[in-house]
C-alpha cells in the first residue's frame, strides 16, 4: 500500500457514510492510471473543448513559432498545490516523445518539436502533478494508492469542498469482477459495455451513451501475400452484417463527432452480391484466414467468422492479450484522438504504429500537409480526402463506435452530480 497522506487543515475529514466507490475495468500500473480518475485531483497544461479544439486550463495562453516548431506555455498566476505551494513551472514534469522541454522560468514552459504539428496542445491535455508526489490542483486530493504486484487495486481520494463526497476507485481485471461488484454493492457506479442484466433493477439507473471516442475496427496486414488485395479487403468490408452490433455503424477512422469527419466517404454496407463479385474478380474461391482479437471481442470475432465463412474464407479466429507482433487480420478497439490527425496509424514512416503497414504515397502527403497547415477549413479540406481515399483503399474495416453503459446506484445520484463531469 502506498500511502501519501499527511494532515492539513484545509483538506476535510469524511464520514464512510459520504463515500463514492466508482469501478474500472482493467489492469493499471502507477504510470498509466487512466486520465479520467487523475482528472479528479489535478489539471492539464491545456483541455480540449467540446469541438475538440484546445482550451486553456493551468495554461493562461501559449504561442508558436513562426515555423510551427516551437511552442512556449505559460501559466495563470495564483495557482496552488495541493501542498498550498505555487505551482511552479520548474516543478512539472511532462514527457512527450522527440520533443525538447524545458521551463524558462516560474511560469513559462518551452516545447521544440522537430517538425511542426499543429494539433501538438492537444498534446498537452495530460494530468500534472508536482514532480515527485500527487500533489495536483484539482478538487480531490490522492491519499492512498494500494498496490498488488505493481497493479493499482484502489485509489482513495478526499474533497477540498465538505460539500463533496469522498472517493474510493476501484480496480477490476475484467468486466465480469466489476459487475459482481455492482451486484453486491460493493461499488455504487461503473461503465460497461454490457448492461441487459441490470435493465430492471429498480435502484439502479442505466445510461446508454454512444462511445465517440473508440470506433470498433479490423486491422488488415496489407504486407500479407492475400490481404495485399484491395478488391479482397473490400469484399470482407462488404461481407459483414453490421446490423446486430452493439453500437452506431461507423464508416470512417475519424469520429463522426469531429469537426473533421466526412459524412461522404465509401459505405460498406452489407451485400454479398458486390463481395463475390469482387471475389471472382480476384479468383478467389475459398481461402484461409487467422482473425486475432483480444478476449473482450471474441464474441464479436465469432460473428465475423460466421459472415466471412459463408462467402468461403474459412476462418480461425486468435485470442492475443496485447497487440500481436505479426497477424492478418487484427479486429480491435481504436482509440481515437480528439485531434483528427492520424499520422502515427497511417503514415508510411511509422512502422512502429501503422499496424496495417499501410503505404500510399497519397495518403502521405494529405497527412503530413494537414498536420501542418494552421487554416482549419484548409485541414478539414485535407482529412475529407484523407478519409474518402483511406475507405476507398480497405486497410481497415472501420465497424461501429461501440455503446457504453453508465451504472449508478439511485441512492448515490446526488452525491455523483457534485463531481466534475
Amino acid at each position: 500500500m502506498l500511502s501519501i497522506f499527511s494532515a492539513n487543515q484545509i483538506w476535510t475529514k469524511i464520514s464512510r457514510s459520504n463515500l463514492v466507490a466508482i469501478g474500472y475495468v482493467g489492469a493499471y500500473t502507477i504510470e498509466n492510471i487512466p486520465t479520467e480518475v487523475l482528472n479528479l485531483a489535478t489539471q492539464p497544461l491545456i483541455s480540449v473543448d467540446e469541438n475538440g479544439h484546445p482550451a486553456p486550463s493551468l495554461a493562461s495562453h501559449w504561442t508558436v513559432s513562426e515555423d510551427g516548431k516551437t511552442y512556449v506555455v505559460f501559466l495563470k498566476d495564483n495557482l496552488l498545490w495541493h501542498d498550498l505551494s505555487p505551482v511552479d513551472a520548474k516543478d512539472i514534469s511532462i514527457a512527450i516523445t522527440n520533443v525538447q522541454i524545458r521551463a524558462l522560468n516560474s511560469k513559462a514552459i518551452e516545447f521544440k518539436l522537430p517538425n511542426p504539428i499543429i494539433s501538438f496542445p492537444l498534446a498537452l491535455n495530460k494530468p500534472v502533478f508536482k514532480a515527485k508526489s500527487f500533489y495536483g490542483t484539482g478538487q480531490f486530493r490522492i491519499v492512498d494508492i494500494n498496490l498488488k504486484a505493481d497493479i493499482v487495486k484502489k485509489i482513495s481520494l478526499v474533497p477540498k469542498d465538505k460539500n463533496l463526497p469522498r472517493i474510493d476507485i476501484k480496480f477490476y481485471q475484467t468486466e465480469d469482477q466489476a459487475l459482481n461488484a455492482l451486484k453486491i454493492g460493493e461499488i455504487k457506479r461503473a461503465e460497461i459495455t454490457n448492461a441487459q442484466l441490470f435493465e430492471k433493477w429498480p435502484n439502479l439507473d442505466v445510461k446508454k451513451i454512444v462511445d465517440q471516442s473508440k470506433v470498433i475496427t479490423i486491422f488488415y496486414n496489407t504486407s500479407d501475400p492475400l490481404l495485399s488485395s484491395k478488391d479482397l479487403r473490400q469484399a470482407l468490408s462488404y461481407s459483414i452484417n453490421k446490423t446486430d452490433f452493439d453500437g452506431i455503424e461507423a464508416a470512417s477512422p475519424i469520429s463522426s463527432a469531429s469537426w473533421a469527419y466526412n459524412n461522404g466517404v465509401k459505405r460498406y454496407e452489407y451485400n454479398t452480391g458486390k463481395t463475390k463479385s469482387l471475389l471472382s474478380k480476384e479468383k478467389i474461391a475459398s481461402s484461409k484466414l487467422t482473425l486475432s482479437t483480444s478476449p473482450d471481442l471474441e464474441t464479436l470475432a465469432g460473428k465475423i467468422k460466421k459472415d466471412w465463412e459463408a462467402i468461403g474464407i474459412e476462418t480461425i479466429i486468435k485470442i492475443e492479450k496485447g497487440v500481436p507482433a505479426d497477424f492478418q487480420a487484427f479486429l480491435a478497439v481504436n482509440q481515437l484522438n480528439p485531434d483528427p490527425d492520424q499520422y502515427a496509424l497511417w503514415h508510411s514512416t511509422q512502422t512502429k504504429t501503422n499496424l496495417t503497414h499501410y503505404k500510399n504515397v497519397k495518403i502521405d502527403k494529405l497527412l503530413e500537409d494537414a498536420r501542418s497547415t494552421t487554416d482549419e477549413q484548409k485541414r478539414k479540406e485535407l482529412y475529407a480526402d484523407f478519409q474518402r481515399f483511406l475507405v476507398e483503399d480497405a486497410p481497415a474495416t472501420f465497424l461501429y463506435y461501440p455503446y457504453k453503459y453508465k451504472i449508478t446506484y439511485k441512492n448515490i445520484e446526488n452525491l455523483i452530480a457534485k463531481l466534475p463531469q
